[in-house]
C-alpha cells in the first residue's frame, strides 16, 4: 500500500513539473525536499494502519462466489445456547455444523461440532466475517485456523481449494466422521386449512337444547371445519406461525305455538378457534417432513335461537314484547385452548405439497357453564352443564410452500 501511494505522488510530481516546464515556469525541487516529503506520507500511513480496531481485508473484486476460495464447511452464527452448551467462554466464533468430504476443512481435521475462533490469526467474530476473510485469500493458501472442541482449544492447517464437484453435493461429515446427507427442513408457507373435528361430549349437551325447540342435532361423529394459517422458519428447524378454523350451521322451520299462532323458529349455531402455532419440524428425505409442535390460543360456542311469525306493527311493538319473555336467545361459552399435534408433509413440487396433521383439542374455560348475552350483557344459565371443547382432530389438505 506504502510503495503504490509513493508511485502515486511521484507520478503527480513529476506530471506537475512537466506541466510547468511547458508554461516557462521555473520550478527547483531538490533530493531532499523529495525525499522529506516522502518520509511524511510514509508516517502517516503507518499511522492510519496502527488505529486499533481496524483489519483491512483485501478482496480481488473480479472475483465471484463461484470461484472464490473455500475451507469446506457449513456454518451458522454461534448463539449465547450453542455456547452455554458447549462451555465456550468466548463471546465471538463460527460454529461448524457440517464439513464437505474431502474438503480443506475435512482435510484438517475439523469436524461438526467445533468452533472457528481465528482465522489468519484474525477473530473469526460470526459467519460473515470468517466469509470475508476466507475470499480474502487466494486458491492454495496455506491458513491456520484456530479452533475450540471439548473445552480445548486447537490449531491446525488448512489449504484453500475451490469448490469440486462432490462439494457441491448436499453432504456433510458428522461428529462421529460419517457422511450424511444435508436435508432441509423448508423454509415456510401457508394455506387453506379444513379440519374434521370429533368431539369428546359437547355435542351431546348442544344436541339436547336443539331437539327442545325441535331441530335436528349434530353429528356426533364430528364436524368439518374450514381454516387456514401459516408458519415461518425461524432457525433450528423451528417454525413459528398462527392458524385458526371454524364451522357454523343454520336452519329454519316453521312451527305452530301453543296459541295457536304460525311462526318461523330459527336455529344458528357456530364454533371455532384460532392461535400461535410452534412446529419442531425433521426431514426425513429431500421431499418429506415431519414435525411436532402445538397450537395455543382460544375458541368457544355460539348457539342462537330465535322465533318470529314475521309481522310488526309499529303502533303494537310494545305488546309483542309483552306476549313473550324470550324470543331470541343467544348462548355462548369460551375457552383457552391448547393443541399438541403431529404433522407429515410431502413435497410434489417446489412451492406446493400435501399436509397431513392430527392433534388433540385440550380447553378450559373461566366460567362454570353457558352464559346468555342479551344486549351486551352476559347472564349465567342456570343448571346449564360444563361442556367442554375437546376432542380429536385431523386435517389433510395442500400446503403452498415447503
Amino acid at each position: 500500500m506504502k510503495k503504490s501511494m509513493i508511485l502515486i505522488l511521484t507520478f503527480l510530481m513529476i506530471g506537475g513539473v512537466s506541466l510547468f516546464a511547458q508554461e516557462d515556469v521555473e520550478v527547483e525541487v531538490t533530493v531532499d525536499e523529495f525525499e522529506e516529503a516522502m518520509e511524511e506520507v510514509e508516517a502517516a500511513l503507518e499511522e492510519i494502519e496502527s488505529i486499533k480496531g481496524i483489519e483491512p481485508i483485501l478482496i480481488n473484486i473480479n472475483r465471484t462466489s463461484s470461484n472464490s476460495p473455500k475451507i469446506g464447511i457449513y456454518s451458522a452464527d454461534l448463539d449465547f445456547e450453542d455456547a452455554y452448551k458447549m462451555h465456550y467462554p468466548y463471546c465471538y466464533g463460527v460454529l461448524v455444523k457440517g464439513v464437505t468430504p474431502n474438503g480443506p476443512s475435512h482435510k484438517a481435521g475439523i469436524i461438526s461440532g467445533d468452533i472457528i475462533m481465528e482465522f489468519d490469526g484474525k477473530k473469526a467474530r460470526f459467519e460473515d466475517h470468517l466469509d470475508k476473510m476466507v475470499k480474502s485469500k487466494n486458491f492454495g493458501d496455506e491458513v491456520e485456523v484456530k479452533f475450540f472442541r471439548d473445552e480445548e482449544v486447537l490449531v491446525t492447517k488448512l489449504v484453500l481449494s475451490k469448490s469440486t464437484p462432490e462439494e457441491k453435493k448436499d453432504i456433510m461429515i458428522t461428529k462421529d466422521g460419517k457422511e450424511k446427507k444435508k436435508l432441509s427442513v423448508g423454509f415456510g408457507g401457508g394455506s387453506w386449512i379444513p379440519v374434521w373435528y370429533a368431539a369428546k361430549d359437547e355435542f351431546e349437551d348442544i344436541n339436547y337444547v336443539l331437539n327442545e325447540y325441535g331441530f335436528n342435532g349434530l353429528d356426533k361423529k364430528g364436524i368439518f371445519m374450514n381454516g387456514g394459517g401459516g408458519k415461518g422458519n425461524v432457525g433450528k428447524g423451528w417454525f413459528l406461525g398462527g392458524m385458526g378454523a371454524g364451522y357454523s350451521i343454520d336452519r329454519k322451520k316453521g312451527y305452530t305455538t301453543e296459541a295457536g299462532e304460525d311462526v318461523t323458529r330459527r336455529m344458528y349455531y357456530s364454533n371455532g378457534y384460532g392461535g400461535v402455532t410452534l412446529d419442531k419440524r425433521f426431514a426425513i428425505s429431500k421431499k418429506i417432513i415431519t414435525s411436532l409442535g402445538f397450537m395455543l390460543g382460544w375458541g368457544g360456542h355460539t348457539l342462537e335461537v330465535s322465533q318470529t311469525d314475521g309481522n310488526y306493527d309499529w303502533t303494537s311493538l310494545n305488546d309483542d314484547m309483552d306476549e313473550s319473555t324470550n324470543n331470541f336467545i343467544e348462548m355462548e361459552r369460551s375457552y383457552i385452548m391448547f393443541q399438541p399435534k403431529a404433522m407429515l408433509m410431502v413435497r410434489i413440487i417446489d412451492w406446493l405439497g400435501i399436509r397431513a396433521e392430527a392433534g388433540y383439542f385440550l380447553s378450559h374455560s373461566f366460567t362454570s357453564g353457558w352464559e346468555s348475552v342479551s344486549c351486551e350483557d352476559n347472564f349465567e344459565i342456570t343448571n346449564s352443564p360444563d361442556t367442554s371443547y375437546d376432542g380429536y382432530t385431523i386435517s389433510i389438505g395442500p400446503w403452498f410452500g415447503f
